[in-house]
């Protein structure tokens, strides 16, 4: 298959439609894992368990995309799988993938926290430089500088700059084995191999309009998950959309050239 955007969607609505049934039950699962997830303190292992499912639809249906032909052979597929076989057989890469994301979650929230920290309290004491002979731009600028504090601006850029390498990333944990390999894909994401192999015309222009498709379908998400008669339809979509993302992932994964 050509790697591009509308074949990705091409791969997702062929799944989707091949097995009606499947995807449903998927949707219902993960539902039922976000709803029991707003249980105070216990609600937190249905979050965790929400994000691992999730991730093991996504490998399970990036994988099968390797053995697919045309995105029409994802409708057999879809006829032929099971809800246990989507649940299960990849868990174990998803749990990898997972642990290796929270862990870098909780390291990058931190630094921002502590830098945005140290930026509070500087912004304290440029105000009160005030009443020592700071006025005007002077003031201004320390003002600026210490929002939310250099540093915490750093970390911003580069969770911004590594978040185009991403999807490679997420291509390379689909095609992991096993838990290990989950894990040890996620952290690619520091590979200046990896790096350099994305960057080439082919792998940007499909992130590039991946991106749009993704901001636009996400304020359409939102919008429909604001009125209660069209909340159904918008968990389709973002279902829909999950596969779509899995699919891009696969070919991010083809394009980065090393």
């Amino acid at each position: 298959m050509t790697p591009s955007n509308k074949t990705a969607f091409d791969v997702a609505w062929s799944f989707f439609k091949g097995n009606y049934a499947l995807n449903f039950a998927a949707m219902a699962i993960l539902i039922v894992l976000y709803i029991l997830g707003m249980i105070p303190i216990l609600g937190i292992l249905f979050i965790f368990a929400y994000s691992v499912f999730s991730l093991a639809f996504q490998v399970y249906f990036g994988k099968k995309m390797q053995s697919a032909a045309t995105p029409q052979d994802m409708a057999e597929v879809a006829a032929n799988t099971k809800i246990r076989d989507l649940l299960m057989e990849h868990i174990d890469v998803a749990a990898g993938a997972f642990l290796a994301y929270l862990i870098l979650g909780i390291v990058f929230g931190l630094l921002f926290a502590i830098f945005a920290g140290m930026g509070a309290g500087m912004m304290h004491e440029s105000m009160q430089m005030q009443g020592m002979g700071m006025h005007g731009e002077e003031q201004m600028a320390m003002i600026m500088m210490s929002g939310m504090g250099v540093g915490g601006f750093i970390v911003l850029l580069v969770v911004l700059f590594l978040a185009y390498f991403f999807p490679g990333v997420m291509g390379k944990v689909i095609l992991a084995d096993d838990f290990v390999g989950g894990f040890k894909n996620a952290f690619l994401i520091f590979s200046p191999t990896l790096w350099k192999s994305c960057f080439n015309k082919d792998y940007f222009l499909l992130i590039l309009l991946w991106s749009i498709i993704i901001f636009v379908a996400l304020i359409i998400i939102f919008a429909l998950s604001a009125t209660l008669i069209l909340l159904p339809l918008g968990v389709v979509l973002a279902y829909i959309l999950s596969l779509y993302n899995a699919a891009v992932y696969v070919f991010a994964a083809q394009l980065a050239k090393e």
